[in-house]
């Protein structure tokens, strides 16, 4: 079931339910919570689907969800891309939506990799706006499937960004594997996947008890 905010048409959303257990993969918001209410609304006919990388670490990370007990609610977004001349960029909004209550957790921008044309080893992923440097990849134990593609931690960068600075402005990477550019190492643009902690009610009236 796809689903989409209506308050930006370039929101695009995933809901899925099992039991008490409920993952919600949203496009996501402000570090300052305003939605009072569920950011789920019905995906317009004319909205792209989502990157099959994205819907298949979807289907992954909502099993292990379940294995774990998490309750969590896991955001999904794919990247939009910016080219400047022979490079390339993929951005993700600083202003996130988010309900009320809720508190991020973790952000990270996973790079779903050709396993056979290249590893974390040899693939280079910078960060070009709001904080410039080289992301490194992230090894430690997530909620989110291993599958997915290489994870690189950007939780500092969503967390630190001023609110003056947010409104309308993005944060972009660049991949690339020297000398050549990483698109060709590439089974599917990056995304961002985020993970936030629910207020103590929200869980209770999506029908978790």
């Amino acid at each position: 079931m796809f689903k989409l905010d209506s308050m930006s048409p370039s929101y695009l959303s995933l809901w899925m339910r099992v039991s008490s257990l409920s993952l919600v993969l949203v496009a996501v918001g402000t570090m300052e919570c305003t939605e009072q209410q569920s950011l789920i609304q019905e995906i317009p006919s004319s909205i792209m689907k989502p990157t099959q990388c994205l819907m298949d670490c979807t289907a992954l990370t909502f099993t292990k969800k379940l294995e774990l007990g998490d309750n969590r609610n896991i955001r999904l977004k794919d990247s939009t891309e910016e080219q400047h001349g022979n490079l390339k960029e993929y951005c993700w909004p600083l202003d996130l939506k988010c309900i009320v209550g809720e508190r991020l957790q973790q952000a990270f921008v996973v790079v779903p990799v050709d396993s056979s044309v290249a590893s974390w080893e040899n693939l280079e992923v910078k960060s070009t706006g709001p904080v410039v440097g080289t992301l490194r990849p992230h090894h430690g134990p997530t909620t989110l499937a291993g599958d997915c593609g290489i994870r690189y931690e950007v939780t500092p960068i969503y967390r630190s960004t001023p609110e003056s600075l947010g409104t309308g402005q993005v944060f972009c990477v660049r991949v690339a594997r020297e000398p050549l550019s990483g698109d060709g190492m590439l089974k599917c643009p990056p995304f961002l996947v985020t993970v936030w902690q629910p207020r103590a009610d929200q869980h209770k009236r999506e029908g978790g008890g």
